[in-house]
């Protein structure tokens, strides 16, 4: 059987794999193994590799119909759409388990393990990947999803739903589960910031934004000032240019901490991130002494929606390519 690599781990498209795992598998156990390199192969060598090589078992992520109808011509099997570690992957194979989708789809029969995830059975206990007090919870292979249901998925439900640790945060609920139980119409992520500080009474507003959207940061601040008092700081305060310790980027440097400073001296209500880098976010968040909550982020390639790679092939290909 062969297995391309992406590090340890399943390649998500065979022809991104530079290496590939060799194994044979015999009585429900692996009797060798080793790895063989597969330098940027093109989908003919990868074909011309595996009928060469005598594989039975071609194990990968994902693949195009055009090459699975070519391998399978050949008597190779494929097992597709599969992730995960390839210790996982090769254990799930010897005992037989392995099947379209591990790793990446929920199974249907429950029965198998599944990459990532845990049985449901065993959901809320101590497993032999856990050590004391941890528990490992995967919504995503959930299959009953008791939750939407009103059940709880745990043997410990008190811990997941702590009432005592909502009574600071009452209001805040109660403004947001009126603006999502909104029916008569569909509010725009502005309006709904701006109805929710309306509705907390917040009276300052401090925006937190990225110089490459002073443009839309300007637009907001204009928008939100018909409501609230509004401070918004660039992300250049304080125009540090000096290379330090810190990074070796040329130019004035991103100052996450020096925004927060600001908004913390003015004593805002909430602050609003806007664009701001990855990392940079989590910085500005973490100092801000005020709720912070995100309205843009910033996406270059997309016009400023990221979840529409999600929906494209082409960049989610790209995204695997490069990482």
């Amino acid at each position: 059987m062969a297995i391309p690599l992406f590090g340890t781990r399943v390649s998500p498209r065979y022809l991104y794999a530079d290496k590939m795992m060799l194994a044979k598998v015999v009585d429900n156990r692996v009797a060798s193994r080793k790895i063989a390199e597969a330098p940027s192969m093109s989908e003919e060598a990868w074909l011309s590799q595996l009928v060469t090589l005598g594989i039975d078992v071609f194990v990968c992520g994902a693949v195009e119909e055009d090459f699975l109808e070519q391998v399978e011509s050949y008597g190779i099997k494929i097992i597709r759409n599969v992730a995960g570690e390839v210790e996982e992957i090769l254990s799930s194979l010897a005992s037989g388990h392995l099947k379209d989708g591990y790793g990446s789809a929920s199974q249907t029969d429950g029965s198998m393990p599944r990459a990532g995830g845990i049985p449901l059975s065993s959901i809320g206990k101590k497993t032999s990947e856990q050590t004391d007090g941890e528990m490992r919870i995967d919504c995503i292979e959930c299959l009953d999803r008791p939750c939407l249901q009103g059940k709880s998925c745990t043997s410990s439900p008190e811990n997941l739903f702590a009432v005592d640790k909502y009574s600071e945060f009452r209001h805040s609920m109660e403004v947001t589960m009126d603006i999502s139980a909104e029916t008569d119409r569909k509010l725009c992520r502005i309006a709904e910031f701006i109805y929710y500080s309306l509705g907390m009474e917040y009276k300052h507003i401090g925006v937190a934004f990225c110089v490459e959207m002073f443009q839309e940061a300007e637009i907001l601040t204009r928008l939100l000032r018909r409501f609230f008092r509004v401070s918004p700081v660039c992300c250049k305060i304080g125009g540090h240019t000096q290379q330090d310790s810190i990074t070796a980027v040329e130019g004035v440097l991103c100052n996450p901490v020096g925004q927060a400073f600001v908004l913390n001296s003015l004593r805002t209500d909430i602050n609003v991130s806007m664009g701001l880098c990855v990392g940079c976010d989590y910085i500005f968040a973490r100092h801000s002494e005020a709720p912070t909550t995100t309205l843009f982020v910033k996406d270059k390639s997309l016009a400023n929606n990221p979840v529409n790679a999600l929906y494209s092939k082409y960049y989610i290909d790209d995204i695997l390519r490069e990482a």
